[in-house]
């Protein structure tokens, strides 16, 4: 299963988009500023204004779309990880 999040303008005319035009499934929705749509093995998150991933990066920066997207990678122990990170030269955005 693959999963990205895509910030949109509108989820519903987002979600409109890819469903009537592109043959994606509505999977779930968390009121009107997020949504999970699907085609085959692949979740797209539909992440509008006022989601919790929309707030302002440390550096003042906000969210938005077109150039915000991620990739999601689920994984069992996100503080071991971010800890093996910052053991690198990888430059980290934000805390968890």
């Amino acid at each position: 299963m693959a999963v990205c999040r895509y910030f949109v303008r509108g989820v519903k005319r987002s979600i409109a988009f890819y469903r009537d035009l592109l043959g994606f499934e509505l999977r779930e929705q968390w009121g009107p500023a997020f949504a999970i749509i699907g085609l085959g093995d692949l979740n797209l998150w539909l992440s509008g204004p006022g989601t919790s991933a929309a707030k302002p990066m440390p550096n003042g920066d906000v969210p938005a779309s077109g150039g915000w997207n991620r990739i999601v990678v689920e994984i069992s122990d996100l503080d071991a990880v971010v800890l093996s990170l910052q053991k690198t030269e990888a430059h980290l955005r934000n805390e968890i």
